[in-house]
């Protein structure tokens, strides 16, 4: 055999195995359905591969996902056939939390105006309360919380500090008919 047709057979033959090896990962939307619960030690890449999905597609499926999942979550995961519901614009009566950094349970519940006690019932995936994490998220108990606004508060910054928008804010104080008009010592529903 000459050498010109040696090389291109080697190049037939990588081009044949180059096809295949792309197509033996090839996976028709995944092997999880429309959900995945998370195992311990699953990461998102590990769970997107394993989906057919990318990181991305899952965190776009699961708003406030970030980078980090916990054993026990439910995942949408995002195929051909299913989208997920539209978020929701008010407060259902168990909302989610997602920790920030430097936070404690005590801390949370403290600010929720709900006992750590509480917070451990509605989160049977926390085995210990001094292991979280900032990323976490958690379930929070149905409980009104209300806030007392204080000088120099906003609608925006209470908001903000409680993990809602000012609209849900709106929608739980039907008093505030303007925004920007409230006052030191006014006390609002935040939850």
């Amino acid at each position: 055999m000459s050498g010109k047709k040696v090389s291109r057979f080697i190049v037939l033959v990588a081009v044949v195995l180059a096809s295949l090896a792309t197509t033996v990962n090839a996976k028709a939307w995944g092997n999880c359905g429309n959900y995945y619960t998370v195992q311990w030690g699953d990461t998102l890449s590990g769970i997107a591969q394993l989906c057919g999905t990318t990181v991305y597609g899952l965190q776009a499926a699961n708003p406030g996902l970030g980078y980090w999942a916990y054993a026990g979550q439910t995942l949408v995961i995002p195929n051909s056939t299913y989208y997920p519901p539209a978020p929701q614009y008010y407060p259902s009566p168990g909302r989610v939390y997602m920790i920030q950094w430097g936070e404690t349970l005590a801390i949370i519940a403290n600010r929720m105006g709900v006992s750590v006690n509480d917070i451990l019932a509605a989160n049977p995936q926390i085995w210990n309360a001094n292991y979280i994490y900032a990323g976490q998220v958690i379930n929070l108990p149905a409980v009104p919380v209300y806030y007392t606004v204080q000088r120099g508060d906003t609608l925006f910054r209470i908001a903000v500090r409680y993990g809602t928008n000012v609209y849900n804010l709106q929608v739980l104080n039907p008093q505030i008919w303007n925004p920007s008009w409230i006052y030191a010592g006014e006390v609002i529903r935040v939850w």
